[in-house]
């Protein structure tokens, strides 16, 4: 999502803070070459438009409802996410003679790679799952 020319411009990357609306929020960032650097702004945004003020974001393909400062804990976990990716793929290309089997070390670095691509998927199935119930729990007047 975002506007892109040449690997270089404003893309938003993360999804948190769901309500039961189906809004969350996402940061903005300045990427090069697809790589967020600096994290611009963050936003609440959902994919259908829940209230009259939202506005259509064309590049992003989403609703924006609030714009506001950078989320922090966000921008730090898709920095985390960031060094999980490629940390396997940089440790393996700068040690790969040194692993010895050529093959073996490709694997290890691409089953590294793979778990930490997939991770943020299972952890915002969690995330929602746990929120639900929140909600739920919530309607019904017990807290805790």
């Amino acid at each position: 999502m975002g506007l892109i020319v040449h690997g270089i411009g404003l893309m938003t990357y993360g999804q948190r803070d769901f309500w039961p609306d189906g809004s969350f929020v996402t940061t903005e960032w300045f990427v090069l070459a697809w790589v967020p650097l600096i994290p611009i702004c963050s936003k609440r945004v959902s994919y259908t438009r829940g209230s009259d003020y939202a506005t259509y974001d064309a590049n992003g393909g989403f609703y924006v409802y609030e714009t506001m400062a950078i989320d922090r804990r966000q921008a730090l976990f898709t920095y985390v996410w960031l060094v999980c990716v490629l940390g396997p793929i940089i440790v393996c290309t700068t040690l790969f003679s040194d692993l010895g089997d050529e093959d073996r070390a490709a694997a290890v670095c691409l089953g590294t790679s793979a778990v930490a691509l997939v991770f943020p998927y299972f952890l915002r199935r969690w995330v929602k799952r746990r929120k639900i119930e929140e909600w739920k729990r919530q309607a019904l007047g017990l807290h805790g």
